[in-house]
């Protein structure tokens, strides 16, 4: 018996790019329920994009469709004291092509398969000729598909644990994820790259549903646009980079990778090419320096909350942003351009740290901070012998063991005093720019995404790709290699994570950027962070600084306080003609912005634990909590966010989590269907609780009485 495809029950349009311009298409959608011996309707693909591939140091060719599809599903929780499983009611698959889409709505698996296996059939798929299946969020999906398909291991691709990137099957379906790519929330996705716009008013995990619920009109249409901006996504993605670079992306990063690479072989050609990547071999670290180096001597952004004012409601503040903190450093900074070499002539120390990049090994003793300012992370301290920490900073220590830039160094002399330094080893390197190529392809999607937005085009793709460019290359910089590798295997039910399973050596030979220079982005990042946050210190007071993360102050209001952002600024207007970035848009790079300049009331208790009310409105940046939970609170949220800490019930929280269910399990729903799933994902929300580290708590209520009268 095959499914039966009568009239159908509606009809959209889609939006599709077709080489570069957008082009509407008639879309019809089926509800794929009876049998009978009619055949499905299937729109015919074109030629096939060849995609080249090295599978286990082969290179082996795909043949891909020219098929726009989108999978995705509707799932009910059922959470009993003894288990959590979710289950699937509803599920909905598009596939188009650049003439016409057809949209099929299912309630059961069995009918899911039965189509699965006429696309198979009808377009030939196989281990060479596939299908590309886009997924909103794979990972969910693909633990209700897992136990049901045959993988193909070999072109199986994850970066983590339950959460692939690529999971095609024996089949011939290439299913991948859209927002490793667009990043955000489906949401985001098709508000910045599709036509078609997701609808208002999820389908709730809570309400418990069967195969046979009904769904209303609105409900269907809220399924059926899920997958019509999955196939306007696709659509974008060929058009964009599958027709013209023969590759399928797999993550933000990725694409600006690629780009860069283009850059450097369209700046320097074949041989230069060739020559720069031996440059960076030569100046690459062995295995274990590589990892010593992420471990000890990588720090992030810097996000603290000064002890002085936290854990009380200071009122009257200011906020200063940074714009675009780490491209500004990737323009303004210098970075290591040779081989670290071992420096024994410690009488010239002080000569390295002006002229070298420098890589120091120091041993301090009785050090402790020079203000309330606590700098170092405990995390990065090889030794740590009687400190006095403040929330997971170093306030003081007996005796300290770190690995410091030569920048950090310069944070330490001004933030720290010790007895003593003992300079256990010193490396230095060279002091170069970063590569053109890679500053071209930055400071181009900067330009592009500033044009756009004075024209008014914010809301278009093409503004979506220059935006996430910007975004992309810090992380492109600081990007580690991946030692370790995530295997899924047909035969075993969980996943196996391989530990430094992968060849060091064949890995650096793929690198064009230094892992060195991701180092120096965050280390110039925190310095320039610091400049401002000096002279507050020495002409106001620490007391003045409330919080910092990253690339932004929230200080206590003061008119000197204004004076130094805007003294700041003038100082990076030279450094953005020294880097002869003329055009006006790269005018605020790197500059401070007053994005808050009325703060009536701000109270923090740590690191990403901060409420602000700013006319009128409560805002809440807390770690773990969802921002608009703030207001869930029966009492004012300043009153309930406390250092004895907070909690919010499940029903107000707004807080989800996941549970992987990896057995199988059955479930009669309310009107007598039985449900089953060989393995679920059961999303379900929970309580948030917030407690604070008892000793940071002491350390709060140390001060609190003193502190009450400081910056008045």
């Amino acid at each position: 018996m095959q499914p039966q495809l009568k009239t159908a029950i509606k009809e959209i349009k889609l939006t599709l790019q077709i080489k570069g311009e957008k082009k509407e298409v008639p879309c019809y959608v089926y509800e794929y329920t009876q049998r009978c011996q009619e055949l499905p309707q299937f729109p015919l693909g074109g030629n096939t994009v060849t995609i080249k591939k090295n599978v286990d140091g082969q290179r082996v060719e795909f043949e891909y469709l020219p098929i726009y599809s989108g999978f995705d599903i509707e799932t009910t929780n059922v959470i009993t004291d003894d288990s959590k499983a979710a289950y699937m009611y509803h599920w909905q698959l598009v596939i188009a092509s650049d003439e016409i889409g057809y949209i099929y709505l299912g309630r059961r698996w069995e009918l899911f398969f039965d189509l699965y296996n006429r696309l198979v059939e009808f377009y030939r798929l196989g281990a060479v000729r596939k299908l590309l299946c886009w997924v909103a969020n794979l990972g969910f999906e693909f633990q209700f598909l897992r136990k049901r398909l045959l993988w193909d291991e070999e072109n199986f691709f994850a970066r983590e644990e339950r959460h692939p990137l690529a999971a095609p099957t024996k089949d011939g379906f290439d299913f991948r994820e859209a927002l490793s790519i667009s990043g955000g929330s489906l949401a985001q996705l098709a508000k910045d790259f599709t036509t078609t716009q997701k609808l208002k008013g999820d389908l709730d995990y809570k309400v418990l549903r069967s195969s046979k619920s009904k769904l209303s009109e609105q409900e269907k249409d809220y399924c059926i646009n899920d997958v019509a901006i999955l196939a306007e996504w696709s659509s974008f993605i060929f058009s964009k980079y599958i027709y013209p670079d023969k590759k399928i992306p797999l993550t933000k990063t990725g694409l600006l990778r690629s780009e860069v690479r283009n850059e450097l072989k369209n700046i320097l050609g074949y041989q230069g090419t060739k020559d720069y990547k031996q440059l960076v071999q030569n100046a690459f670290p062995d295995c274990e320096t590589y990892q010593y180096w992420f471990r000890w001597l990588f720090r992030g952004g810097y996000v603290h909350a000064n002890i002085t004012n936290t854990g009380y409601v200071i009122e009257n503040a200011i906020g200063e942003d940074e714009t675009s903190a780490y491209p500004a450093w990737m323009n303004f900074g210098y970075y290591p351009g040779t081989p670290f070499i071992a420096r024994y002539d410690l009488e010239n120390f002080n000569q390295y740290l002006k002229e070298k990049c420098c890589i120091i090994t120091v041993k301090f003793t009785n050090i402790q901070r020079k203000t309330s300012i606590s700098y170092e992370s405990k995390h990065k301290c090889l030794e740590l012998v009687d400190a006095l920490i403040d929330n997971g900073r170093v306030a003081a220590a007996g005796e300290m063991k770190v690995v410091l830039t030569e920048l950090d160094w310069q944070i330490y002399s001004k933030l720290y005093r010790w007895e003593s330094a003992d300079i256990i080893c010193l490396w230095t390197s060279e002091k170069i720019r970063l590569p053109k190529f890679i500053l071209n392809v930055l400071n181009r999607h900067y330009l592009n995404k500033a044009k756009m937005k004075k024209a008014g085009l914010s809301g278009t793709p093409e503004y979506a790709i220059e935006k996430s460019g910007v975004n992309a290359a810090y992380g492109l910089m600081v990007t580690r290699m991946e030692l370790d590798s995530v295997k899924y295997s047909n035969n075993l039910e969980n996943w196996q994570i391989e530990e430094n399973n992968l060849d060091f050596e064949a890995e650096k030979a793929k690198q064009i950027l230094l892992p060195q220079w991701g180092i120096w982005v965050t280390a110039h990042a925190r310095w320039a962070l610091f400049q401002p946050g000096f002279k507050i210190i020495d002409e106001l007071g620490a007391d003045y600084i409330i919080y910092n993360d990253t690339d932004s102050y929230k200080c206590r209001k003061h008119p000197r306080v204004l004076e130094i952002f805007e003294e700041y600024n003038k100082w990076i207007a030279k450094k953005i003609q020294s880097a002869g970035l003329t055009d006006p848009a790269f005018d605020d790079l790197g500059m401070f912005d007053l994005e808050s300049p009325n703060i009536t009331r701000i109270k923090t208790l740590g690191a990403k634990r901060y409420l602000t009310e700013e006319d009128g409105k409560i805002k809440a940046t807390v770690a773990g909590m969802p921002k608009s939970a703030i207001l869930n609170f029966d009492k004012d949220p300043f009153a309930a966010f406390d250092i004895l800490g907070m909690e919010l019930k499940a029903d107000v929280s707004e807080k989800n989590t996941i549970h992987y269910e990896d057995n199988a399990s059955e479930w009669i729903a309310p009107d007598g269907v039985k449900m089953t799933e060989r393995s679920s994902a059961a999303i379900f929300e929970i309580a948030f609780t917030m407690k604070l580290d008892r000793f940071y708590r002491a350390f709060i209520e140390s001060g609190l009485d003193e502190r009450s009268v400081l910056g008045n």
